[in-house]
């Protein structure tokens, strides 16, 4: 007799690929959570040394803006050009509204 051994091949099975799959996503999802994470993290960071830079930004315009009315301030300027030895020719002075 002559015996033929037949081999089959198995077929996976669906629960092992759901499985496979399963774990596959497990994994993509925590690595881009860690990632997602670490990331918002950096953008938080930065974004308060931005608010921070903002904040001395402002302060130093005040100070600035604070300068310079000083600077232009009439009396002040009178006296230097008085120091300097000009006059006022007040033929030449129009004074100007808010309106105008």
């Amino acid at each position: 007799m002559n015996a033929r051994l037949v081999t089959t091949r198995r077929k996976p099975k669906l629960m092992a690929w759901t499985g496979l799959f399963f774990a596959l996503c497990l994994v993509a999802y925590l690595a881009t959570a860690f990632f997602l994470r670490s990331y918002n993290v950096s953008l938080s960071v930065e974004v308060q040394n931005t608010s921070q830079e903002v904040a001395l930004l402002q302060d130093s315009n005040k100070a600035l803006t604070k300068e310079v009315q000083s600077l232009s301030d009439f009396n002040r300027v009178m006296a230097i050009a008085k120091a300097a030895g000009l006059t006022i020719n007040n033929d030449n002075v129009i004074q100007l509204s808010k309106d105008d």
